[in-house]
C-alpha cells in the first residue's frame, strides 16, 4: 500500500501538468460549431456567418474586427528565452465595395493580448498611432494590405508585409507567387480581386527564417513569395495569442477567413480549397466611381471654357464629357491625374463629406495647384442636381484666388 501511494502522488503532478499543457494544434475547415468555432474571441464587426466563413468586416467604413483562438500559445521555451518554430495555413478573401478600390487590409496577428487597443483603417486594427514602434508591443504579424499609406511607406497598394511591433513593415513584396517549373517567373495576384487565397507562414527557430507563400490553388508553391532572416525571440513572450484582425477606411471592404489550420513545431495541416465554405455571391452589379472636381484657383469666361474643353476634346478624345458637364464650364481631369494628386485618395487628406461625396485636399502634378477633389458615385440618383449646381456657381466666381 505504500509503495501504491507513492506511485500515486508521483503521478498526480505528471496528470496536473499534462492537463494543463495549452493547446498547439487547431483545424478549421470553416468555422461552424463542430469545428470549435466557440473557441474563438470575436471583437468588432467580426461574426461567424451561417456558412461557416468568419466574417472580419463588412462594407462599411472606418470599422475593425479581430477573431482570436481564446485560449494562448506557448511560443517560447522558459528556461532559455528562444521562440519555437511555428506553422499556420489558413483561406482568405478581399472583396471591395468598389472593384478595384481597396480598404484598407488584414493581418494575421500574434499579440500578447486578444484585446488590442487599436484603430482601423491604416492601422488595420492592430496598433493606434502611440504604439507603433513600441518595443513592448509584443506584436508580430503578417498583413495583406490594398491600400497604399505613405505614412508606412508602403510600396504599393497590393503588398504582403512583414510587421514586427510596427506598421513600417521589416519586409514587404507585391502580392503574388512564383510559378513552380518556370524558374523565378512571379505570377502577380490581386489581394482585392474577392478570389478566395491560400496563405501560408512559417517560422523556422533554426534556421531565424519567416517565409510567407500564397496561391490562387490548395497547391503549395514550391518557393516563397516573401523570406526573412530574424530572430522573432526577442518580440515574443512566453504565451501569445493567435488569430486575426482586419479593418476598413473610408472605403471598405469584406474581409473573409474561410478555413485555418495553425501548429507550434510541426507542419500545419492542409487545407483543401474544395472542401471550405463557398463566398456569397457578390452583388449582380457594383457602382463605378464618379469624380467631379471644383477648381477655385482657374476662373474662366463660360464661351472660353466651351473652347477650351473643344479643343481639349479634339486632342484626348477617348476621355469623354458628359452633357451636364459642358453646360457648366469648369476645367477637366481625367481620374488618374486626380488620384496621384490626392495620394489615391489617401485617407490623410480627406478635408470632409458633403450630402454627396467626400473632398479630398490635392496638389496637381504639373501646375502645382492646390485644388479640392470632390468624389461622388457616378450612379447616385441624389445629389447630382446640386453637384451640378455647384461646379456651375464656382465656374462663375470672378476672384484673384
Amino acid at each position: 500500500m505504500p509503495y501504491f501511494l507513492l506511485v500515486l502522488l508521483t503521478l498526480i503532478p505528471l496528470l496536473i501538468s499534462s492537463s494543463s499543457q495549452p493547446t498547439d494544434t487547431l483545424f478549421f475547415p470553416g468555422f461552424k460549431p463542430p469545428n470549435l468555432s466557440t473557441n474563438l474571441t470575436l471583437t468588432g464587426s467580426a461574426e461567424i456567418q451561417a456558412n461557416g466563413i468568419l466574417k472580419l468586416t463588412n462594407d462599411t467604413s472606418r470599422l475593425q474586427g479581430h477573431a482570436f483562438y481564446s485560449s494562448p500559445f506557448r511560443f517560447k521555451n522558459s528556461s532559455n528565452g528562444q521562440a519555437f518554430s511555428f506553422s499556420t495555413t489558413f483561406a482568405m478573401a478581399i472583396v471591395p465595395e468598389y472593384p478595384k478600390l481597396g480598404g484598407h487590409g488584414l493581418a494575421f496577428t500574434i499579440a500578447a493580448s486578444k484585446d488590442l487597443k487599436a484603430l482601423p483603417s491604416q492601422y488595420l486594427g492592430i496598433l493606434n498611432a502611440t504604439d507603433v514602434g513600441n518595443s513592448s508591443d509584443y506584436l508580430v504579424a503578417v498583413e495583406f494590405d490594398t491600400v497604399q499609406d505613405f505614412e508606412f511607406q508602403d510600396i504599393n497598394d497590393n503588398h504582403v508585409g512583414i510587421d514586427i511591433n510596427s506598421l513600417n513593415s521589416t519586409a514587404s513584396v507585391p502580392a503574388g507567387y512564383y510559378i513552380d517549373g518556370v524558374g523565378l517567373v512571379k505570377q502577380n495576384v490581386s489581394l482585392k480581386s474577392g478570389e478566395t487565397i491560400l496563405v501560408w507562414i512559417e517560422y523556422d527557430s533554426v534556421e531565424k527564417l519567416v517565409n510567407v507563400t500564397i496561391s490562387l490553388s490548395s497547391k503549395k508553391p514550391s518557393l516563397p513569395i516573401l523570406q526573412l532572416k530574424v530572430d522573432l525571440s526577442p518580440f515574443l513572450q512566453e504565451f501569445m495569442y493567435v488569430g486575426f484582425s482586419a479593418s476598413t477606411g473610408l472605403l471598405a471592404s469584406s474581409h473573409y477567413i474561410l478555413g485555418w489550420s495553425f501548429k507550434m513545431n510541426g507542419e500545419a495541416q492542409a487545407l483543401d480549397l474544395s472542401s471550405l465554405p463557398s463566398l456569397p455571391r457578390p452583388p449582380a452589379k457594383h457602382t463605378a466611381l464618379k469624380v467631379g472636381v471644383s477648381v477655385s484657383s482657374v476662373v474662366f469666361v463660360i464661351a472660353a471654357l466651351s473652347v477650351a474643353v473643344y479643343i481639349f476634346m479634339k486632342i484626348k478624345n477617348a476621355d469623354v464629357i458628359e452633357d451636364w458637364e459642358l453646360e457648366i464650364g469648369p476645367q477637366r481631369y481625367d481620374y488618374h491625374e486626380l488620384k496621384r494628386a490626392t495620394n489615391g485618395f489617401s485617407d490623410k487628406a480627406l478635408l470632409g463629406h458633403g450630402g454627396f461625396g467626400k473632398v479630398y485636399k490635392g496638389k496637381l502634378k504639373d501646375s502645382k495647384t492646390q485644388v479640392a477633389v470632390k468624389r461622388v458615385s457616378h450612379e447616385s440618383k441624389q445629389g447630382l442636381r446640386e453637384f451640378v449646381s455647384e461646379i456651375a456657381s464656382i465656374g462663375r466666381l470672378r476672384h484673384r484666388n
